[in-house]
């Protein structure tokens, strides 16, 4: 009976721990999504608007101004992909390895000594015990 409630702690743990980075890799692509969004907003609104600053205000030319226009798209890039691919695991998600890890080891220690107590109460442990008993009581007599 132990057995099957280590499995099953085992499996909710398991459950919690997939729930957990479901939550975590959802919030992750969410970010991944909004940062591609503006990005694109940012790009398509942005890049007059840098280019005749650059060109009429810093008085560069359409070259350089073009190329200060597309560092800017490509710094802003960097920074949303990097806080999108941030990932930290939780406190829950570790709490919820941590469980399934130890009903795990906990459900193979009594499937051990449930095999092992299986044998003894067979009729090879019966046969066996018997034998064992035999000899002991040989050399007490």
């Amino acid at each position: 009976m132990r057995i099957f409630e280590l499995g099953r702690s085992a499996l909710h743990a398991q459950s919690s721990l997939m729930q957990q980075m479901a939550i975590r890799l959802g919030r992750q692509a969410a970010f991944l999504v909004v940062a591609a969004v503006f990005g694109f907003f940012a790009l398509v609104s942005g890049h007059g608007l840098l280019w005749a600053l650059f060109l009429f205000t810093f008085h560069w030319g359409p070259v350089s101004a073009a190329f200060a226009v597309f560092a800017l798209d490509l710094l802003v890039a960097l920074i949303c992909v990097l806080f999108g691919r941030r990932s930290y695991l939780t406190t829950a998600e570790v709490d919820a390895r941590i469980a399934r890890n130890r009903c795990m080891t906990q459900m193979k220690e009594s499937v051990t000594m449930a095999a092992v107590t299986a044998t003894v109460a067979s009729s090879l442990g019966r046969h066996g015990t018997r034998k064992v008993w035999d000899v002991v009581r040989r050399k007490k007599n």
